[in-house]
């Protein structure tokens, strides 16, 4: 196999062994073939774009553009690149470029019915647990259950609480969301799928909907030619899709001294934007070695391009098969629950979290914290395919030009010794940045309680530069952990070794190293719970959430029914469904124009002068309007309302006044006397 660049851009690869490569990304949408070149859009593109503004579906909503929000999830199902096996999962569609969705098969809400066709149960039933007001969040809180389903039809009424971290609802209120999706659980309460099926019997679909009922399509992606080269529009920029290591290396080799930016989840946009255009952008997602798990006599070895869900799955797993080697995994994968949100780990990669912390050493990563807290290790390839072994301390001082993370290695840690426990301190449950972030491991004789070798006490969100509590792990060594004397002079050379910084919008260093200081003293809590004081017990373990409940009751006397009947409101169904528009769902009109405010830089400044003369030269530009240029009050209250009381008006009950002075009408009102 070799590479090298061509004379004309219409071959930039050469391929000795005569495999064909795609010039084109293809997926379906729908069910429908799409095909996309690379000089059709920019690479930049993301497929919540391409579905509304090329296939004109606007059920996918976007807001956020940062995986936050959830407005923009669709449903995904493609081949996994190392087992072959086909995957369901939910995506942000915000953040993903549609030339990464090769392959791939999607599904957006439009997928799940419609008026003409019917609708999917999961639309209906949100629709009617009044879990829609205004709902331009709904369709992607749709996607997300759709998604979640599929991968796992006996969800629980927990895992539902668990899954919409991605999904914000700034208007309804989750009780009815919850109440509509726990519908669908395997626990869920012979009452509650009662009461959401007489709602919907209250919504008349004949109204809205044919008489066969929907049933969702279930797409199966279809073969493609996985490896993928093409330059862009834009011109000198290109786009690999390898799916050999070794190819990966040698496009390395090839590209020399270009700019280029490896693309997997592109998860990392919502955290640090992209600072310089690259010139060469790589795929990833179709080299099968990336993406597999294994086991070996020393641990695990994990592709880089392994994402955070699977990572948790395949923890879980290992945790409950081989406890004696892999107990440790459990407190992993716990953690990793509490990192961005379902559709972000869908997608994110261990690898991808480690570049941005590489890049961005100021990055509070997660990933970073547990992986140094076991001693686990990298594997990194040059261009040449030579390999190197690192720790995780070291592959932050290595320079990554032209390398490539290959596999992550997770060693054995036996049960009877080793004591692993992480922490995270954020805003919320997820989808948020921590305040602190910490992992404690000891290996440790669990009968005495002392300290065999030195300990890892790692902690995230105290500076770029603090990563360990080296006095305190080499205090600790050899010592009894839950002596009292000991934790106490533990928790004064801790309290000097922190020194957190202060760059907003963090919290203070006060109350972060208070949280540092708590979470280690809850960390020894927990060690032996039967040794500590009952006063103190409850300090060690998590708090666990039970799984909430809800109620809601209406006012009203079945006797006079319908009258006062309570009913889903009309719209909801389509606003779940999707088929609702909003003024971002409108098409441009011809001679469209758009406003913008033009506002002083300094507050309190007086302007003498507006000179307008150039700002009206700039091609598009056609006016620029004052203060003085618009007629009336420069206010926005709302109409005035006038009582009026008068004999003559009592005759006809209203009355119309329109004030000239400040260019405001007065709507008419009932007379009162």
């Amino acid at each position: 196999m070799g590479f090298g660049w061509s004379k004309n851009n219409k071959n930039i690869l050469q391929d000795e062994e005569g495999r064909p490569f795609g010039k084109e990304a293809e997926f379906t949408i729908n069910g429908k073939t799409q095909s996309v070149s690379g000089q059709d859009i920019l690479p930049t593109m993301p497929l919540v774009n391409f579905i509304r503004e090329r296939t004109n579906l606007m059920g996918t909503k976007f807001m956020c553009r940062e995986g936050v929000c959830g407005a923009c999830i669709v449903s995904v199902t493609s081949i996994h690149p190392a087992t072959g096996k086909p995957n369901t999962f939910a995506v942000n569609s915000c953040l993903i470029p549609v030339l990464a969705c090769h392959g791939w098969s999607i599904s957006t809400v439009e997928d799940l019915g419609s008026r003409t066709l019917g609708y999917h149960k999961i639309i209906k039933r949100l629709a009617a647990a009044n879990g829609s007001q205004c709902g331009y969040c709904s369709p992607g809180m749709v996607m997300n259950m759709y998604s979640l389903l599929e991968k796992n039809p006996k969800m629980t009424m927990k895992d539902v609480e668990n899954s919409f971290g991605g999904n914000i609802c700034r208007c309804t209120g989750y009780r009815p969301i919850l109440d509509a999706f726990k519908s669908f659980t395997s626990d869920c309460s012979a009452s509650l799928q009662t009461k959401l099926a007489d709602m919907e019997d209250l919504m008349d679909e004949s109204k809205y909907c044919s008489k066969e009922k929907y049933h969702a399509n279930k797409r199966t992606p279809k073969p493609y030619v996985n490896r993928l080269q093409f330059d862009l529009k834009e011109g000198g920029t290109f786009w690999f899709r390898p799916d050999q290591l070794k190819e990966v290396f040698q496009i390395l080799d090839m590209i020399g001294i270009k700019h280029y930016r490896f693309i997997s989840g592109n998860t990392g946009q919502g955290i640090y934007h992209i600072r310089i255009e690259p010139e060469v952008y790589i795929d990833l997602n179709a080299v099968p070695e990336l993406h597999a798990v294994s086991t070996t006599p020393e641990g695990i070895s994990m592709g880089a391009s392994v994402n955070l869900t699977e990572a948790m799955e395949f923890f879980y797993k290992m945790a409950y098969e081989q406890p004696a080697k892999f107990e440790y995994l459990k407190a992993l994968a716990d953690h990793f629950d509490m990192i961005a949100n379902i559709p972000v780990r869908n997608t994110g990669t261990l690898g991808g979290n480690l570049y941005m912390k590489h890049s961005n050493h100021d990055f509070s990563s997660d990933i970073f914290i547990l992986l140094e807290m076991v001693n686990a290790e990298l594997v990194i390839a040059d261009f040449y395919g030579e390999k190197i072994t690192v720790g995780l301390l070291d592959f932050l001082k290595t320079d990554m030009n032209r390398k490539i993370i290959i596999t992550i290695l997770l060693p054995n840690l036996d049960n009877r010794t080793y004591y692993v426990r992480t922490f995270k301190i954020m805003p919320r449950a997820q989808s948020a940045h921590n305040y602190v972030n910490a992992g404690f491991m000891c290996k440790m004789d669990k009968k005495s309680y002392n300290i065999l070798e030195k300990p890892n006490l790692v902690f995230g969100g105290i500076k770029p530069d603090f990563i360990h509590a080296k006095n305190t792990e080499e205090y600790l060594t050899g010592k009894t952990l839950i002596d009292p004397n000991v934790l106490k002079e533990a928790l004064n050379i801790l309290e000097l070794e922190l020194e957190p910084d202060h760059i907003l919008p963090d919290a203070s260093p006060e109350y972060r190293k208070g949280l540092a200081l708590s979470l280690f003293y809850k960390f020894v809590l927990s060690v032996a719970p039967d040794k500590v004081k009952k006063d103190y017990q409850s300090g060690g373990p998590l708090l666990e959430r039970p799984v909430s409940q809800s109620k809601q009751t209406f006012d009203t006397e079945s006797s006079v029914w319908p009258l006062s009947r309570p009913v889903p409101k009309i719209e909801s169904i389509i606003q779940c469904s999707g088929e609702a528009r909003y003024a971002n769902d409108l098409p441009n009109i011809p001679g469209q124009l758009w406003a913008q405010l033009i506002l002083a830089d300094r507050g309190g400044a007086v302007i003498i002068k507006v000179d307008t003369e150039e700002a009206l030269k700039i091609e598009g530009v056609v006016a620029f309007y004052k203060a003085e240029d618009i007629p009336g009050v420069n206010d926005y209250y709302p109409a005035t309302m006038i009582l009026v009381k008068d004999d003559r008006e009592l005759l006809t009950g209203f009355k119309w006044q329109l004030d000239l002075s400040c260019f405001k009408f007065v709507f008419p009102c009932r007379a009162i006397t």
